[in-house]
């Protein structure tokens, strides 16, 4: 594995994203950018980042999103309806550079005077 540099994308030198799944329509309008950045974006930033596992599958007929698999914290979800291959390439950097963080419950409920 390669190690990395930033805070926020890894924990103690490991990257934590190990998957994007990209799924889009050929022919749907809103999937022009996932389609854009396919044809001309997904060599270098799969170059660039030999750690994650990169898969893009058809979807007739469906609305474009990504899935980001995660090491130890599970997935994560998002839409590209709509965007520009800009907008994807930024999406895809996010999902890259963050982690998702659970949100805990309250072991009891919180109260806002003291009796």
């Amino acid at each position: 594995t390669q190690l990395c540099v930033g805070a926020e994308m890894c924990s103690r030198g490991v990257w934590q994203l190990r998957t994007l799944l990209l799924k889009y329509c050929d022919y749907g309008g809103s999937s022009q950018g996932v389609r854009d950045w396919i044809s001309t974006q997904l060599a270098p930033f799969a170059k660039a980042n030999p750690q994650i596992e990169i898969i893009a599958s058809r979807q007739p007929g469906r609305h474009p999103h990504v899935k980001a698999r995660y090491l130890a914290d599970g997935d994560k979800a998002l839409s590209l309806k709509g965007l520009s291959w800009q907008q994807v390439s930024m999406r895809l950097q996010f999902l890259r550079d963050s982690r998702p963080v659970r949100l805990r419950k309250w072991d009891k409920p919180f109260r806002s005077t003291p009796s």
